[in-house]
């Protein structure tokens, strides 16, 4: 039985003072109960984990490596489109040759990706921001 569990029946089998008698000092005089440093350590500390705080632990987790395999997915997506090597969309429609159809491309659509580049950064940091605050926790 644990310490809270105790004390509440020490509680309930404590006839209550009669008109005109004083009450016991503090609400747990005469009950038999000593509270000591150990004793109510051991009571704070006597409650065995949840299976429920198991489970969301186990699903934060889960979510967690999906997030970061989400961050990793779209920033490589973000380096195709927009990258510095030379082989990322930008990189093969600015050194297109004249009169091709990379070029073409290139004059109509290079704003567009660079947009589409920068909101698929502006996604990515915001995924690592949730994912670091889910961290802390």
């Amino acid at each position: 039985m644990s310490y809270f569990e105790k004390k509440f029946e020490m509680l309930l089998e404590q006839p209550e003072p009669m008109v005109g008698e004083e009450p016991a000092e503090g609400p747990m005089a005469g009950a038999g109960v000593e509270e000591t440093p150990e004793t109510l350590e051991t009571a704070v500390d006597d409650v065995a984990p949840s299976p429920v705080v198991n489970y969301k632990k186990e699903q934060l987790s889960g979510m967690k490596s999906s997030l970061q395999e989400w961050i990793t997915k779209v920033d490589g997506f973000n380096q195709f489109l927009n990258g510095l090597e030379g082989n990322s969309m930008q990189s093969q429609l600015n050194t297109a040759d004249c009169d091709t159809l990379f070029n073409d491309v290139s004059r109509s659509e290079t704003k567009k990706i660079a947009r589409i580049a920068q909101d698929l950064s502006g996604l990515v940091e915001s995924l690592k921001g949730y994912l670091l605050s889910a961290e802390e926790e």
